[in-house]
């Protein structure tokens, strides 16, 4: 059967009814849960993943005691990094040369905030203006922090723009309520828990004296000089789960989340007050997401509902103790339901079926501050694909094999959507997520 635009998002709305609704949900009311035993009367649901979690919260929280006040904040990495780098100075080079797919010197650049004439600029500067748009390994982004350290011109266009950021940012902070006297939470997706650190950083350089707390879907790992007690993971953590992580794939998660809607890329001040600026260009994967985004709307209706004449999360946070045996059985018959919404949720990640890698697939996605964007799980060749096998993106990364190898953010997506071998593609693209793992989760417990 030929698959169709409409077949795609029948697809989409199905796998978010059935799927990520439901997991989305759960996500949102273990964040109210935790935040309320801490104490937190006020969360940031951070954009752009963080927006159907907000919409989700904005029903659940309605009649909850104590109040757990919900707001949106319209963020990026690149909007809060860039103000911070005054800040950080040279140290801020760490933040700049990080991976990623298809990252080349031109991303680099302009991760310091540069423009393209800037960026074009520096490259001469540093004798690689023909190198501008060249596809670099892992190992070439890391060994550019030494070259980039020494770059005087490089640093002084950084510090231009965030020094001309900073006062915009903090301004819209502060009208946010970030200033005020309280402590309060984040909420997003996750992975590094980098937002939390950078928002911390411009605050409190700017008199805040209170405390952030970070609630994610999952983390990796947390800044190395954060206090673990303000990061909180609900899927996995930094140490263990690693069968979860091995079958989780971050960018389709981030790409089904996302708000559709620019990304913020910086705050100007107007006659009303600070405002954010926003990405120009085409907003992509807008149908999608919002059949999405309704989905989760409609379960979290359906929760309130489930739980008439209580708030839905002080009730479910009592225990069963001292209910009546029908309503154990209930809550048993809930949670084998949960068991099957989450291993279709593990096999949407890292086993999709065909119907899913092509539609999920073909939505656009982008992993870099500032990018075009490109297909969530291109179709790979034969030999693309086992590039990416264990062993040979191994000896790709450590610099054994001189070769640049062609990622997808979402490999698994990628490799059905190819086809040929796929269970075997599929298998040898699970050895190395466990071995990846395996070796992150004993350099986070030998810290």
């Amino acid at each position: 059967m030929e698959q169709t635009d409409q077949t795609y998002l029948e697809t989409i709305e199905q796998s978010a009814e059935q799927i990520l609704a439901p997991v989305l949900v759960e996500f949102v009311e273990w964040i109210l849960r935790s935040a309320g035993r801490h104490g937190i009367r006020r969360i940031y649901f951070l954009a752009r993943d963080g927006y159907p979690m907000y919409r989700a919260a904005e029903i659940l929280s309605a009649g909850m005691s104590p109040r757990i006040e919900c707001r949106y904040l319209r963020c990026s990495r690149y909007s809060l990094r860039v103000p911070s780098f005054c800040l950080l100075g040279r140290a801020a080079v760490d933040q700049i040369c990080l991976g990623g797919i298809d990252v080349t010197l031109r991303k680099v650049l302009k991760r310091g905030g540069l423009t393209e004439q800037e960026a074009e600029e520096t490259a001469r500067a540093m004798g690689r203006e023909e190198e501008l748009d060249r596809i670099l390994s892992y190992r070439q982004v890391r060994s550019l922090r030494g070259v980039l350290a020494r770059t005087e011109l490089f640093w002084e266009y950084v510090s231009l723009h965030a020094k001309k950021a900073y006062d915009g940012t903090v301004g819209y902070l502060r009208s946010q309520g970030l200033f005020e006297d309280m402590d309060y939470a984040v909420a997003d997706s996750g992975w590094t828990g980098s937002i939390q650190r950078t928002l911390s950083m411009l605050v409190s350089s700017a008199g805040y004296q209170g405390q952030i707390t970070g609630y994610y879907f999952g983390l990796w790992h947390i800044p190395a000089d954060a206090e673990k007690g303000e990061y909180h993971a609900y899927y996995f953590g930094p140490l263990g789960k690693i069968r979860r992580k091995a079958s989780f794939s971050n960018s389709l998660f981030e790409c089904i989340c996302s708000e559709p809607a620019g990304m913020t890329t910086g705050y100007r001040r107007t006659a009303e007050g600070y405002v954010p600026e926003e990405e120009p260009g085409r907003i992509e994967n807008q149908e999608a997401l919002e059949l999405i985004h309704q989905a989760v709307i409609r379960r979290a209706e359906q929760e309130v509902r489930r739980r008439p004449g209580k708030p839905a999360l002080l009730r479910e946070a009592r225990g069963s103790r001292g209910k009546p045996a029908e309503d154990r059985e209930k809550k048993g018959r809930q949670t084998r339901a949960q068991k099957r919404t989450w291993k279709k949720f593990r096999q949407l990640m890292g086993r999709p079926d065909r119907a899913q890698a092509e539609a999920f697939g073909r939505m656009k996605f982008t992993d870099d501050v500032l990018d075009a964007g490109h297909l969530l799980a291109p179709q790979l060749t034969e030999q693309e694909i086992r590039q990416n096998h264990f062993a040979a993106k191994i000896m790709a990364m450590t610099g054994v094999r001189k070769t640049t190898v062609r990622e997808s953010a979402w490999m698994e997506g990628s490799i059905v959507r190819s086809g040929g071998a796929v269970r075997w593609h599929l298998l040898q693209n699970r050895i190395y997520k466990y071995l990846l793992y395996i070796k992150k989760d004993i350099l986070e417990r030998i810290k």
